[in-house]
């Protein structure tokens, strides 16, 4: 039985490298969908399959037209390594979602619901009890890209917060948003979690007294 020769082309020195890219790429797809999936994006996840079938077609094709040739097999599982690692550093860079965090404190639950309320987040606040006593905890469902800035400004009010975070398959956070007077929208002051509150308010203290006419306290 003769095997017709693949897709790719036949060049013997570079068959490898083209077999170990669209490896790489079609990998990196796979996971990205397989993400997809697992957060509810259906559409996406359709949309990706599509092409992660296409490129593994060509791939898989050149390895059944020269499986004497031991280094396009190399490549082909080289790619496929190397494809994982990618996908998941590009879902990362993505951070595609919402999560759920939750912050655990004892005593200073109040100020750190209100530090991320200043920041425009929506926060519940539940009380309960632990080992060591009552404790309060505040629970936020973010975008996972400012996820680890909502951490940092809860830290800065509680050092001893204890934080967990899971991720949100569906929310409605987003679809509807309402600005609260005198609150700064965290998506245009994205560094507002390594600033210290204190200067916030004194900024928001000058420009007010700016605005009525009056001279900045010394």
């Amino acid at each position: 039985m003769m095997i017709e020769p693949g897709i790719l082309p036949e060049h013997s020195v570079w068959l490898p490298v083209l077999i170990f890219f669209a490896r790489v790429v079609d990998v990196s797809i796979g996971t990205v969908r397989l993400i997809c999936v697992t957060r509810g994006r259906r559409a996406l996840a359709v949309i990706l399959g599509l092409f992660e079938v296409m490129i593994w077609i060509l791939a898989i094709s050149s390895v059944f037209a020269h499986l004497d040739r031991w280094v396009n097999i190399l490549a082909f599982a080289g790619g496929f390594a190397a494809g994982n690692a990618v996908g998941m550093w590009i879902e990362k860079a993505l951070a595609m979602g919402t999560q759920i965090v939750r912050l655990i404190s004892r005593g200073n639950a109040h100020a750190v619901a209100e530090r991320l309320r200043f920041a425009d987040l929506a926060v519940t606040t539940l009380s309960g009890s632990g080992r060591d006593g009552p404790v309060s905890v505040c629970m936020a469902i973010v975008p996972r890209k400012i996820t680890a800035a909502v951490v940092a400004m809860a830290g800065q009010v509680d050092p001893d917060v204890l934080v967990t975070v899971e991720d949100a398959v569906e929310s409605t956070v987003g679809r509807a948003s309402t600005q609260y007077p005198g609150k700064v929208p965290f998506r245009i002051m994205p560094g507002l979690g390594y600033l210290g509150l204190g200067a916030v308010l004194r900024q928001r203290h000058r420009s007010t007294g700016e605005s009525s006419g009056l001279a900045p306290a010394a």
